[in-house]
């Protein structure tokens, strides 16, 4: 009898221990969930009332690198970047260098994570966007499956945006 009650005992206790700690989307928030290869789908800028719009226009590109190593690489692009009339970039027009600067962001560097706060920390060395050289930024985020989600607070075009990707296998 000593026994049966002893395994009851544990069998209850692996029972609240399994209600306790988080499943799936809650433990997957960690340095290793955020390692891979991302698709951009979608980057929406949100202004103070909630209003989205999307930062790169309809079905924008991008690319998201987490090293195993803690390197990271970014870019975000329009789909609709206009071609250069003279075959040249350092020979672009006024208005075809203000589209793309407008319609592109790419950064690069170290990252960490904090799986408490379940955010990690860009630490952009070098960026398209000059202001962000050198800087930390700090992003919540979520995966769960083949999703990413995290914010950005301050982004580079003013606001706060939003942006999901997903896993390229």
């Amino acid at each position: 009898m000593n026994r049966r009650n002893t395994l009851a005992a544990i069998a209850a206790s692996l029972l609240l221990l399994s209600l306790a700690v988080p499943a799936g989307d809650a433990a997957a928030q960690s340095a290793k969930s955020l390692v891979g290869t991302w698709t951009l789908v979608s980057a929406d800028n949100v202004d103070a009332a909630g209003k989205k719009t999307p930062t790169f226009g309809p079905n924008p590109r991008g690319s998201l690198i987490f090293t195993s190593n803690g390197r990271y690489s970014v870019h975000n692009t329009r789909a609709s970047l206009p071609k250069f009339a003279s075959d040249n970039r350092a020979k672009g027009t006024a208005e075809e260098n203000q589209a793309v600067i407008a319609g592109t962001i790419a950064h690069f560097g170290k990252y960490s994570v904090d799986e408490k706060d379940k955010a990690f920390t860009f630490h952009i060395e070098t960026s398209s966007y000059p202001n962000w050289d050198g800087t930390a930024q700090k992003r919540p985020f979520t995966v769960s499956g083949d999703e990413l989600k995290y914010g950005v607070a301050a982004g580079s075009a003013g606001g706060r945006v939003e942006l999901v990707w997903k896993r390229i296998k």
